[in-house]
This record gives structure tokens, C-alpha cells and sequence, in this order.
């Protein structure tokens, strides 16, 4: 198996045995308002695909690989999957469509859709020059599709929307995460015995925000909790109580089996690996697609939801207080991580992409 990543990411990918092209994608331009900096995404990955896209397929020097196998985020693997036709797979960290769901279509989307329009009309300069550049024909409405002959999706069927109503070509795949896999100790070992740890993270795309630090601060300011502050790169490390742990970035998994509690922005991969560790969570959503995912931990019973324009320390604290202590919830996040169990994840992965190259013509 052969990844085309960056070289941040080689450590995990030798670890399995696997071969890593690296690769160089520039950080997206950052931006202050949170619904611009969602939308603009796909305009960064299209003109990141520019110069990344040319080099894979001079590294592949022409020989095709049995099955190609890339994130939903990754468009040049999917021109990839064009300019070599044959058997390829999309992994979807995200949501899938059909008659009964769409992402798009949901409420949580309208106030962003004009914006999307804007944003995938300037994906279209740098499309085009790919296209000409490669014999495509690719529009840019297209490029994010979820429509390969096997989709895999990362999460849960039972924590999907509607998500008993989805046949071929996905293939729920729940985590790959193994719950029991070795921890790397040196962070748990600045926790203090005997206190509650809640852990806060906005994940890598989205950070915490000044206001929102302040808040965290406030809200555990006694001996009860302990804070694991998972700040993003762009949010200092500054002013705060000597007792709260942060860092640009933490091991999540290894905090996760430490925690009592998780506030997050609702990636759906956060909420993932929430479910694996069975930690309650209290939402604070930002974005269309993390507003979704919130939706979902409290209509399943797996935590809370908060408005980010609402947050007060007496809001959060309270949340956090109340999500530990509920047994219904810590039944329903046991129930869901029995389900994802029984989606098979890696395992299941391996099957159907085994499936997928067999299929090579």
C-alpha cells in the first residue's frame, strides 16, 4: 500500500507497514468568521490539487494501482481516479445523500448556501487548467461528490441520519479505532489524581476562539475538574490557570480514555472517537455540517447540545456537570459503540476494498 501524504503524517503510515510518497499541501488561509473559513475549504483543496496532482501522477509513472483509495477532501485523488480509470474508493469522514438525507438540504445549511455558490464558482480557474492540463471534463459541483462504486463511511450506521435507509455503494464502517491499543502516559501523567477531567477541542480545522478559552477557564476555576485544553495552531498558549493542560494539539485518544466529559465542536470524527471511548459529550457547533453531528448526540442521547452565542460559564459548567452524571447517557453511548463495534470497521474496510480490486479490468 502506497499513501500519498505529507510528511507529517509518516510515522502513522510506516507504523503500519505501508510506503509514503510525500507530499507538500500548503495550510488554508485562515479566516475570522467561521461560516467563510468552512466555505472556502473546498477552494484551498481545489487549488491545493494543482501542483499536488501533477506530481502523483509522474510518481505513478503511468502504472495504475489495483484499487485507488482517497478522503473525500482529496481531489486530486478523485481526477486521479479519472485520469486512471479502474476500481477506486472514497472515505468519507462526513455525511452521505439519498433520498432520505441530504447534508445540503438540511436546515443547518441554508444560511451558507449562497456562499457555497460563491465559493465553487472560484473553484472553477483552477479546475479548468487541470482539465485542460489532464483530457478531463470535470465540473466543480461534482468534485465532492459522494459517488465512486464503494463509498466508505466513517461512523456509525446507527448514528447516520436515516441511516438504515442507505444501501450500495456505501458501506458504514464505524471506527477503526481499538479501544485497548498501548497509551502514551506523559500527558496523563500531568493529571491530577482524583479530579474529573473534561477535555475541550475544536479539532484541527475549526480552533478555539479567545472568548471561548476565557470561558473554559471560568467554568472549572475550582478543584473539581481538570481541563485538557486542545487549543489548534492558532490560538496561544497564554494566560492561563497553572492547573489547565494545553497545547496546540494533544493525543485525543489517549485524553478520551482519561475523560469524564468531552466539549466539542461536532466533527464527526471527534464524535467517533467519543462514542469508542463512551465520553459524554456537550456540543458547542460552529459550522453547518458540526451543527448535523450535534443534532445527532442529543437526539441519541449522547450528550448535549450548546449555542456557541449562548455559552456562559454557568451554562458550560452545568452541561458538563449534568452529561457526567447521567446514566441514560452513558447507556446510549454504550449502546452506539456496540453498534459501531458491529459495523466492523477496519476489518470491514479491508473486505470491501479486497472486493473493490478484484473488480480491475
Amino acid at each position: 500500500m502506497l499513501y500519498h501524504l505529507p510528511e507529517s503524517y509518516g510515522r502513522q503510515v510506516r507504523q503500519i507497514g505501508a510506503d509514503l510518497n510525500p507530499i507538500r499541501v500548503d495550510p488554508p488561509e485562515r479566516h475570522p468568521d467561521p461560516h467563510t473559513r468552512f466555505t472556502m475549504f473546498p477552494v484551498w483543496l481545489t487549488r491545493a490539487a494543482e501542483s499536488v496532482l501533477p506530481e502523483v501522477v509522474e510518481r505513478l509513472g503511468g502504472t495504475r494501482p489495483d484499487v485507488i483509495l482517497y478522503d473525500m477532501t482529496c481531489v486530486w485523488g478523485r481526477l486521479l481516479s479519472k485520469i486512471m480509470p479502474g476500481p477506486a474508493v472514497q472515505i468519507v469522514g462526513s455525511y452521505v445523500s439519498n433520498e432520505h438525507f441530504s447534508l445540503m438540504g438540511s436546515p443547518r445549511y441554508a444560511p451558507i448556501r449562497e456562499r457555497l455558490g460563491t465559493a465553487f464558482a472560484e473553484i472553477g480557474p483552477s479546475l479548468d487548467r487541470m482539465n485542460r492540463a489532464f483530457g478531463l471534463a470535470e465540473q466543480p459541483n461534482r468534485l465532492f461528490a459522494r459517488d465512486e462504486e464503494l463509498v466508505l463511511v466513517v461512523m456509525p450506521r446507527a448514528f447516520h441520519p436515516a441511516g438504515e435507509t442507505f444501501g450500495a455503494p456505501y458501506v458504514f464502517i464505524g471506527s477503526s479505532i481499538d479501544p485497548a491499543a498501548e497509551t502514551d502516559s506523559r500527558l496523563l501523567d500531568r493529571i491530577t489524581p482524583g479530579r474529573r477531567v473534561v477535555y475541550v477541542s475544536f479539532g484541527t480545522v475549526m480552533s478555539l476562539w479567545p472568548e471561548l478559552v476565557e470561558t473554559v477557564c471560568k467554568a472549572f476555576s475550582d478543584d473539581v475538574w481538570q481541563v485538557v485544553l486542545s487549543l489548534g495552531d492558532h490560538t496561544p498558549v497564554r494566560d492561563l490557570p497553572g492547573d489547565i493542560i494545553a497545547a496546540p494539539s494533544v493525543p485525543q485518544l489517549d485524553v478520551l480514555r482519561a475523560a469524564d466529559a468531552f466539549v466539542t465542536h461536532g466533527g464527526v470524527n471527534s464524535a467517533v472517537e467519543s462514542i469508542a471511548m463512551e465520553v459524554p459529550m456537550v456540543t458547542l457547533a460552529v459550522a453547518p455540517e458540526h451543527a448535523v453531528t450535534a443534532d445527532q448526540v442529543s437526539a441519541l442521547g449522547l450528550g448535549t447540545r450548546l449555542e456557541d452565542s449562548a455559552t456562559t460559564p454557568e451554562a458550560l459548567r452545568e452541561a458538563v456537570d449534568r452529561v457526567a452524571a447521567s446514566d441514560s447517557i452513558r447507556r446510549a453511548l454504550g449502546g452506539m459503540r456496540r453498534a459501531q463495534e458491529a459495523d466492523g470497521g477496519y476489518r470491514a474496510a479491508a473486505d470491501a476494498l479486497v472486493a473493490a480490486a478484484g473488480n480491475r479490468s
